[in-house]
């Protein structure tokens, strides 16, 4: 999709007047922030960030419990190298809608393989990742895949398919894309910017409800699917807009859906406010 001409000075202009703060505090990426040790950050990102599905105070709810259930230092947690039952105690009774304490500690047990065979998180997806690739896609599915090759012991749920989407099948991975935008993109007030070497041009945009909806009011897509094929076009769009860092937008249009300020339909006396009132065709 081609962008307005008055596209690019709206969305900064939304940025600037966005508080930041205030949505930080209902994001998931506030968990990562209470680790000042880049390593944690790591291992707490990647839990938080594919637990990110459905009701934002449920994903709050489920956070606090896996961060209290992992503790206070989880790459050295990580490194302790333990066995699948010890790990499976250690998350059994965790329920939050699909996923399950099995789930985590399957996880849990791939990235403490993934960490023993390339020292952190951060190297093992460098290590998977083609320079000359137009985006991280091939990066997350050889993390997926090394995940389960090192977990052969647990047993086969769709649940934890759901829980580690793979891009090769066409879904967005919202989750994985907001992933990476925590720790590639930045630092700022928001993300972190620890694995900026992978290139922040590279990211494709993790694709919600809320992000479909507010690109469709703003023409940057025209597509009615959620997919892979939508974020790849919506990237595209902001891209040349942006072409160094086109998910800069991301984190402020999301909280305009997340935080209910930009209706389903129109509102006038929510959207005579609207930042992007200007540009939005709602």
């Amino acid at each position: 999709m081609s962008p307005t001409p008055h596209l690019k000075a709206e969305l900064d202009q939304l940025i600037e007047g966005a508080d930041l703060a205030s949505h930080l505090e209902r994001d998931p990426i506030r968990f990562v922030h209470r680790y000042a040790d880049p390593l944690d950050q790591e291992v707490i990102s990647i839990f938080a960030a594919l637990l990110a599905y459905g009701r934002v105070s449920l994903i709050g709810r489920a956070l606090e419990e896996l961060t209290a259930r992992i503790g206070p230092h989880p790459f050295a947690a990580a490194q302790a190298q333990r066995s699948d039952a010890e790990v499976l105690a250690q998350f059994d009774g965790f329920v939050y809608r699909l996923t399950r304490g099995e789930d985590l500690a399957r996880l849990w047990q791939g990235v403490s393989a993934l960490i023993a065979a390339h020292g952190s998180l951060g190297a093992a997806l460098t290590a998977f990742d083609d320079p000359a690739a137009p985006n991280l896609s091939g990066a997350i599915a050889g993390l997926g895949a090394a995940v389960r090759a090192a977990t052969p012991g647990f047993e086969r749920r769709q649940a934890f398919e759901h829980f580690l989407p793979d891009p090769a099948k066409g879904s967005a991975c919202k989750r994985w894309w907001m992933w990476l935008r925590w720790m590639v993109r930045g630092p700022d007030e928001i993300d972190l910017g620890l694995w900026r070497h992978l290139g922040p041009h590279r990211l494709l945009m993790p694709l919600d409800t809320h992000i479909h909806r507010l690109s469709r009011y703003l023409g940057l897509t025209t597509r009615k699917s959620a997919d892979g094929k939508t974020a790849a076009e919506i990237t595209a769009a902001l891209r040349a807009l942006s072409p160094d860092d086109p998910l800069r937008y991301d984190f402020a249009l999301a909280h305009l859906g997340i935080s209910g300020q930009c209706p389903t339909h129109r509102v006038a006396s929510i959207c005579a406010h609207c930042g992007i009132r200007t540009i939005c065709s709602l």
